[in-house]
């Protein structure tokens, strides 16, 4: 069987010991135009994301992880009741702050590596087994688990604090506000996605090659976040 410190030490061996430099840009080098590299591919990402959890459900037969999906993707799409908005709209606005146009965030062309991982993880939420599709996506909210942050002397990614150093007035850091209710805490997105993968991988094949998908769809995720970071910390230093 699967335990909640199986999934983290998976994260961990992916994201947190690995250095990523998405970690090293927002700590060490956070600036208004590295901030402009990253929102605008963040935005996109967070505009496909829902649509992962849709394939999964059409692939689901169990009710309870539905359900949950289902609720995980209306405050995506729908409305979070923390900002009342969208975590689409909200990373647009943090783009407005930035000095940037809504045209600009919206329309923006991804890099390869984005649009590569994007490929990746819609063939992965379609065609593998309900359970490894939810924990390919699912786990990529455990990057920004606080608990888990914490043992590495780190504060989840999606914090506002991390994002306050930017100046920008409350109103554009709303995604940040909605990301603290939503991840990092006990009973967040994050913990039920544990949960899930802990309650329904049975077998100890399916509990390989659940920790196996985890640990590679963090690696596609480091990789194209780590590319992102090196674009916006040279952006900084222009």
């Amino acid at each position: 069987m699967i335990t909640k410190e199986d999934v983290f030490n998976a994260i961990a061996d992916a994201w947190w010991e690995r250095k990523p430099k998405i970690v090293e840009f927002v700590n060490k080098h956070l600036t208004v135009e590295g901030a402009r590299i990253f929102t605008p591919e963040h935005t996109y990402f967070a505009d496909h994301f829902p649509r992962w959890f849709g394939n999964v459900i059409g692939n689901c037969p169990v009710i309870e992880p539905r359900a949950y999906m289902i609720g995980n993707m209306y405050v995506e799409e729908v409305d979070d009741p923390t900002i009342h908005d969208t975590h689409h709209g909200s990373m647009v606005t943090f783009g407005e702050g930035l000095g940037m146009t809504r045209e600009q965030v919206l329309h923006h062309v991804p890099s390869i590596p984005m649009r590569m991982g994007i490929h990746y993880w819609d063939n992965i939420s379609r065609t593998r087994p309900w359970l490894e599709g939810f924990a390919a996506v699912g786990s990529l909210e455990l990057t920004n688990h606080g608990e888990l942050a914490s043992r590495y002397g780190e504060i989840a990614l999606n914090s506002r604090k991390k994002w306050e150093p930017l100046g920008l007035d409350s109103k554009y850091l709303v995604h940040w506000e909605a990301a603290d209710a939503a991840d990092p805490g006990e009973g967040g997105h994050a913990d039920e996605t544990v949960r899930i993968i802990v309650k329904y991988a049975k077998t100890d094949e399916e509990c390989r090659r659940v920790l196996d998908v985890v640990r590679e769809s963090i690696n596609v995720f480091r990789f194209i976040y780590d590319h992102i970071a090196e674009r916006a910390i040279a952006a900084g230093k222009k």
